[in-house]
Order: structure tokens, then C-alpha cells, then sequence
């Protein structure tokens, strides 16, 4: 008797924790949202009397990293989720094209906390949208549909020291073991001569995805695990001479495989409840 009754009081309490994660993460939400529009107000005078240049952009990816930092400090100490990082040393120098898949609404969010120096490339509505122009002008961030100039961009802000996230899917993941990449992350990669980091981002829950509204929390709290592969080096599979769109290809094919592998490893790991 006194088994089930322990029973029923542990589905109770993580039906109580599950009410309180959605109220937290509404709050976090609101928190995000309103400090944006408070940090794009404090920025308009600066980026009205400033010249856009590498010494504004580099203290604005400070700025950037630790507002994102304080956003996640805050979903862990309300319960919302928890963040756990393996072999983060992996990114320690900048220059790097970051490679990550995209499982939920942060994941972006959480490389740019996580990562020293970050750029990356947004749709480009979020510059229309007040609660982050602020932050995305001041940084630096590129929009996704300046075509030919996006790609040499890239290549700059690369070369420059900076770690450029991508995620090559363009959108978050629709269904669970599936992935499809574009050929942008490979042609930046294959045309700038970089080699590749990529990061796996897995979730123990479904949780913030693709048609997954907010305040659809799982039972149990998420845990995002994030780690940071061994680099590939991409001039070892590119010769010189190949024909750029071909090697592009055939490079996005082989991430595509090399992203599969791992969520595949991962699950059979056993790592989720």
C-alpha cells in the first residue's frame, strides 16, 4: 500500500513541478522579451553616434553573450531546464565555423552564451523585432538573405577570429532522427578554406520545437546536453582543382550522414530517462 501511495505522490509532485515549468518559462519568455526592447532602447543613441566597426562589434558580442548567459542562468534557477557541456576546450580559439543542429528555440541562445566570440546568421525578421535589433545590430549579426554578400561576410568574419554559428537545416528540426542540410554551411567551409567544429545539441524531452508551442513542457524537466566534437577538416576531403559546387555536395552529404551517426549513437547510448 505504502509503495503506490509513494507512487501517486511522485506523479503528483512532477505534475505540480510540470505546472510550475510552465508558468517559469512563460516568465523567462516575458523576461527575455522585455529586456530586449529595454536593451534596444539604452543601444539606439550608440548605434545612432557610432560607426559600425570591429571595436563596437566586439563589445557588443560581449554584451550579447552575457545577456544570453543571464537568460539561461535564470531558466536553470527557476527549474525551467538544465544546461549540461562536454568538451567545451574544443572551441577555446576563435576562427572557427560552428556547426550545431537545431532541436529547439534556444539553441542558439545557448552556443552564443556558451561560445567566446560569437557570430552567427538570423532570420531576418528578428532585426525587425525590437526585443532583439539592439542586441543583433550592435554584435554584428548577419541577416539570412543577403545571398552572395552573406557568403563573403562569412568568410570575413571568420577570418577575423570570430566562431560563426551555423545551422545548416535553416530551421529548427521537424521530426525527431531526421536531418537535411543546406549547402551554405559547406560552401563557406570549402571557398574560405575552413575546417569544420560541429556540436551536437540533444535534448532529454521534447521540448521548444519546431511545432511546439511554448507552454508545451514535458513532465519531466529537459535536460540540453551540448557537446563539441573533434573538428573535420574539411582539406582533407576537398583536393585542390575539385569543382566548387560538386565538393559542396558532396561535403553537406557527408554531414548530413555524420549528424545522423551521432544522434543515432546518442540514443543508443542510453544517456536518455
Amino acid at each position: 500500500m505504502c509503495h503506490w501511495q509513494n507512487l501517486l505522490a511522485a506523479k503528483e509532485g512532477r505534475v505540480l513541478n510540470r505546472y510550475w515549468r510552465i508558468f517559469a518559462t512563460g516568465l523567462s519568455f516575458a523576461a527575455f522579451g522585455l529586456g530586449g526592447v529595454l536593451l534596444t532602447c539604452a543601444l539606439i543613441p550608440v548605434l545612432v553616434l557610432t560607426q559600425d566597426c570591429s571595436t563596437r562589434r566586439r563589445y557588443g558580442k560581449r554584451l550579447l553573450k552575457k545577456s544570453f548567459q543571464s537568460f539561461l542562468w535564470g531558466m536553470q534557477i527557476l527549474g525551467v531546464m538544465k544546461l549540461e557541456v562536454e568538451q567545451m576546450h574544443r572551441l577555446k580559439s576563435g576562427g572557427r565555423i560552428v556547426l550545431a543542429n537545431h532541436p529547439s528555440l534556444i539553441d542558439a541562445v545557448i552556443l552564443i552564451a556558451l561560445i567566446d566570440s560569437p557570430n552567427g546568421i538570423i532570420k531576418s525578421s528578428l532585426f525587425n523585432n525590437p526585443c532583439m535589433y539592439g542586441l543583433a545590430k550592435i554584435a554584428g549579426l548577419m541577416r539570412n538573405v543577403e545571398g552572395p554578400e552573406l557568403i563573403r561576410k562569412s568568410i570575413e568574419s571568420i577570418s577575423a577570429g570570430d566562431n560563426l554559428i551555423i545551422f545548416p537545416e535553416g530551421t529548427r528540426t521537424k521530426v525527431s532522427g531526421e536531418v537535411v542540410f543546406k549547402q551554405g554551411a559547406a560552401y563557406i567551409a570549402i571557398k574560405g578554406g575552413f575546417d569544420i567544429t560541429p556540436v551536437l545539441i540533444v535534448t532529454s524531452e521534447p521540448v521548444l520545437r519546431k511545432d511546439h508551442s511554448w507552454y508545451k513542457v514535458p513532465l519531466n524537466k529537459p535536460v540540453f546536453t551540448v557537446s563539441v566534437m573533434e573538428e573535420i577538416k574539411v582539406s582533407t576531403m576537398v583536393k585542390a582543382g575539385d569543382d566548387l559546387i560538386l565538393a559542396t555536395e558532396e561535403l553537406t552529404e557527408y554531414l548530413e550522414e555524420y549528424y545522423l551517426h551521432e544522434l543515432k549513437e546518442y540514443e543508443r547510448s542510453g544517456i536518455r530517462d
